[in-house]
């Protein structure tokens, strides 16, 4: 059997401080050559507090509007001036500089409310009156995503005026100003950005507008128009992933994350449509996504645990508050559940959970248990610090690595979880069955090793969710095996190997004994 580390919980196409080509090269840069990217789908079309259009309601720079989205301006550099102004039935935004000076306002929104991908085929209309006099200047800035090898913001710049001077080391495409047609300028950012900033493999984030040395805008209205949304979103996403692939040698199978229908649930199945949310009036029960993922043949994973629960003071209450609820549901029938968080999320640590997983396994709950980083960024330090952790899926040696092969080795727990930076190969099996096997007997002799691990440190042999011994790890290797017998109902063994300081940086799925006649739940074997 052959292990393939692969990242499953990335969001790339729809994050200011990420992009496909961004994941990609990260990921290629620690030897992973597969992942799945998961964006938010509540993001990939009209969003219940949309901003299809922004004007001014009222004399302040950010506002409420009427779909309940918050949005507005921010004052960046304050050499000229800005006031509202009355222009017959509307407030407009008035920016002036004067002879060298600036001004310079940033549009943004409330949990990105207005940004979107480029690829959803976005266009910016900008409603204003602009003069830029002689020598003045006025500028329009769409700030995009991270592009590789700086991982800085990308910035596609409009200009009217004299064309700025671009240094080496700036990521941005300066473009003239377009014509004002119909009272307003036309942004075709989607055809506009060039592959040099990254091209569709951008997101919309904000907008800056500035005046410089006696340019003047009378600001009006922003709106935003996307041609496409959710599943038509999704296709262009695969489209530009198969590309992207080409160019950096990963593979990425496009699924998404269910946001808003109950606790978050990872797709992981290129063949699911994304949910429309506007057609279903924002109203998706947990039932419902989860009805809808059945009936398109794909599997999904039962996402961070305990973010529901993080507001709770009372944290063994809240422990068992999930553990009750995941036992009576059977984990709602999901086939993964994370739980590979080394420094701990949602105020809960680690161990804990572990220790929720073991709960289920207990009782006959055989699900396969992944660690991820939920990755938002393309900074290094989310990469090699904190919870960064990568599957490395088991295949059999005549199987491809596809996502049927993967689907397949998720579903039967054949994975392992840990830190890529620090640790490349774990092997766990019993009785020559691998890891997420359900062996019938009265006992099995269980047996693990792991190598290539670039730090000190100690594994821990479980059985039954009960430390039973700690083996230290010498020259990059540790080794063990112990006897896993059927005291119980169910019984199960994995191994946890932790750095030197303590933190997790990998674990084993569990290997599971239970008696000749005892039944348990379907399992791919």
């Amino acid at each position: 059997m052959k292990y393939y580390p692969i990242h499953m919980h990335l969001h790339c196409s729809h994050e200011p401080t990420a992009s496909l080509g961004s994941t990609m090269s990260l990921c290629k840069n620690l030897g992973i050559m597969h992942m799945w990217t998961t964006e938010h789908d509540v993001r990939m079309g009209k969003k219940k507090r949309d901003v299809p259009e922004f004007r001014f309601s009222e004399k302040e720079l950010f506002i409420t509007l009427p779909s309940g989205a918050k949005a507005g301006f921010k004052e960046e550099e304050n050499g000229g001036s800005y006031a509202f102004e009355e222009t017959g039935n509307a407030l407009a935004l008035s920016i002036k500089a004067q002879e060298n000076e600036k001004e310079s306002l940033l549009f943004y929104s409330k949990d990105k409310a207005h940004a979107d991908p480029l690829f959803s085929k976005l266009t910016v209309e900008l409603g204003a009156d602009i003069d830029v006099k002689e020598s003045g200047q006025v500028r329009v800035e769409f700030i995009l995503s991270a592009q590789p090898p700086t991982y800085t913001q990308a910035r596609l710049c409009y200009v009217l005026g004299d064309m700025p001077q671009k240094s080496a080391d700036e990521l941005v495409q300066y473009m003239p100003f377009p014509k004002k047609e119909n009272g307003v300028y036309v942004f075709a950012l989607s055809l506009d950005a060039s592959e040099e900033i990254g091209g569709l493999d951008n997101a919309l984030c904000n907008i800056r507008l500035i005046a410089e040395n006696g340019g003047e805008i009378l600001f009006h209205s922003f709106a935003f128009r996307r041609e496409l949304n959710f599943e038509e979103v999704r296709q262009e996403q695969i489209k530009l992933a198969k590309r992207l692939s080409q160019k950096w040698g990963v593979q990425a199978f496009v699924g998404f994350e269910i946001t808003h229908a109950g606790n978050h649930k990872n797709v992981f199945s290129t063949k699911v449509p994304v949910i429309n949310y506007e057609s279903l009036g924002y109203k998706v029960s947990n039932e419902y996504a989860i009805e809808h993922v059945k009936k398109h043949g794909g599997i999904f994973s039962w996402n961070h645990p305990f973010t529901r629960h993080r507001h709770l003071e009372n944290k063994a209450e809240a422990f068992e508050m999930v553990v009750s609820e995941l036992l009576e549901t059977r984990v709602y029938g999901a086939s993964v559940i994370e739980v590979g968080f080394p420094i701990g999320r949602d105020t809960f640590e680690a161990k804990d959970y572990l220790r929720l997983w073991d709960r289920l396994s207990e009782k006959g709950i055989f699900i396969t248990g992944n660690g991820d980083s939920d990755n938002h960024h393309a900074r290094e330090d989310c990469w090699t610090e904190g919870n960064n952790f990568c599957s490395f899926a088991g295949l059999y040696d005549d199987e491809e690595p596809t996502e049927e092969h993967f689907v397949k080795a998720l579903k039967r727990g054949s994975l392992w979880a840990g830190n890529p930076v620090v640790i490349k190969n774990l092997v766990f099996s019993a009785d020559g069955k691998e890891q997420g096997s359900v062996i019938k007997g009265e006992r099995a002799c269980v047996a693990f090793s792991a190598s290539d691990i670039q730090c000190g440190g100690y594994a821990v042999c479980i059985t039954n969710g009960k430390e039973i011994e700690r083996i230290p790890i010498e020259n990059g290797r540790v080794a063990g095996s112990w006897t896993l017998s059927c005291e119980n109902e169910y019984n199960f063994a994995r191994v946890e190997i932790y750095s030197d300081e303590n933190v997790l940086i990998a674990f084993s799925n569990p290997i599971y004994l239970v008696h000749e006649n005892t039944k348990i739940q379907e399992r791919d074997q």
